[in-house]
């Protein structure tokens, strides 16, 4: 696939993040050994005010949004699929999109996307926002961009953000007739309150196993 021509690249960029975090545009700068949902193996599977979980994610929307979507006319930015599966918002008129990692986060979340756009002055966008468990918005990022004629195929443009930290607990994409594809991100690991109760456990059990000891 050609990538997507941006016109205007990153209109803004908000938030909490270090030096160390940075918006990327390439799936390949999400750090190693990083999980890939390419939605393959579904088959048009439609979702309205309902949940769709996955490989650890829990997605959610305000309108309609098909899994397993296999093709799309996305309008002057045109067809996107060609076979391939995704996911598509199926609304188009502006949509939100929100992707959870169901009480445990992230250092890094990246996809591939397209949108739809009828007019020729180069309005469709898309933004992403990044929170943590607390639901604080580490990071805000807002790409615009022209189209580029109704009869081309398969353009897209890859797009995330990598924290400093594993901190990004719930990732929000917003648009106006969006395909995503490959949500790419690193293993979830569970909050602190989670590891702190783990070491309680375990210190439990290994108090249990000495009193055993000298027991016997």
């Amino acid at each position: 696939m050609n990538k997507l021509n941006l016109i205007a690249g990153l209109l803004f960029a908000a938030g909490a993040a270090t030096a160390q975090a940075a918006v990327i545009v390439d799936r390949a700068d999400v750090p190693a050994a990083a999980s890939v949902l390419d939605f393959e193996s579904y088959d048009g599977q439609i979702f309205d005010a309902a949940t769709f979980n996955s490989g650890g994610l829990s997605i959610t929307a305000n309108q309609q949004f098909t899994v397993g979507q296999t093709i799309a006319d996305l309008g002057e930015n045109g067809i996107w699929g060609a076979g391939n599966h995704f996911l598509s918002f199926d609304y188009v008129g502006g949509m939100t999109l929100d992707i959870s990692f169901n009480g445990q986060t992230t250092k890094g979340f990246a996809f591939d996307y397209s949108i739809y756009e009828q007019d020729l002055d180069g309005s469709a966008f898309l933004t992403a926002r990044y929170y943590d468990l607390n639901n604080k918005l580490l990071k805000t990022t807002k790409f615009i961009f022209s189209p580029f004629g109704a009869d081309t195929y398969d353009q897209f443009q890859s797009f995330g953000y990598v924290s400093d930290t594993a901190n990004i607990a719930r990732v929000t994409i917003a648009g106006d007739g969006v395909v995503l594809d490959n949500l790419t991100y690193t293993q979830p690991v569970p909050e602190p309150e989670s590891y702190a109760m783990l070491l309680a456990g375990l210190g439990m059990l290994g108090a249990v196993a000495r009193r055993r000891t000298k027991r016997g």
